[in-house]
């Protein structure tokens, strides 16, 4: 059986295909409730920006693990969420993951205020174009970006890291 870790501290989601960072240094929070996050359309009049059901700088596994969380080592000093988990996605911040862009499918990129993810990945790797995450956006639709668990993987970041994606 795979070794087992508990992730505590600080880390960076990278694109499995490429290992270029997809984010800067985010931490994991239990995953906030969808019922909470306010939509679009339910803003009071006059409050123009819907915020993101994450927090920046935090991370949550969706659905939360049943247990400690299943997470293996690559090898490479990165961590992956094995295929035998229940784990479907990993939530973060629009604004943590400037590692991505829209992929240039018009089928994935429907909605009509923003994107609706409905249709698969919307976002991809900016540096290989692996589709990697669904950014849901639409005035129906919660605001957050939603990593495809089998297409990143972590890194402890380092203590003084800071700034703009890289490529690992």
């Amino acid at each position: 059986m795979p070794e087992r870790r508990n992730i505590e501290g600080m880390y960076v989601f990278r694109c499995r295909r490429c290992h270029a960072d997809l984010t800067g240094p985010l931490r994991e929070v239990a995953l906030p409730d969808e019922d909470d996050a306010p939509l679009p359309f339910e803003l009071p009049e006059g409050q123009d920006e819907c915020p993101q059901r994450m927090d920046v700088g935090c991370f949550a596994f969706d659905p939360p693990p049943l247990q400690a969380q299943h997470l293996v080592p690559t090898g490479r000093g990165a961590i992956r969420i094995p295929a035998f988990t229940k784990v479907d996605g990993v939530l973060v911040n629009q604004g943590d993951a400037p590692g991505l862009a829209r992929v240039t499918l018009r089928g994935r990129l429907n909605g009509c205020c923003g994107l609706d993810g409905c249709d698969g990945p919307n976002l991809q790797c900016r540096f290989c174009t692996a589709e990697v995450a669904v950014e849901r956006s639409d005035c129906w639709t919660p605001q957050q970006v939603t990593f495809v668990a089998r297409a990143v993987e972590f890194v402890l970041a380092p203590p003084a890291e800071h700034g703009e994606a890289t490529r690992g």
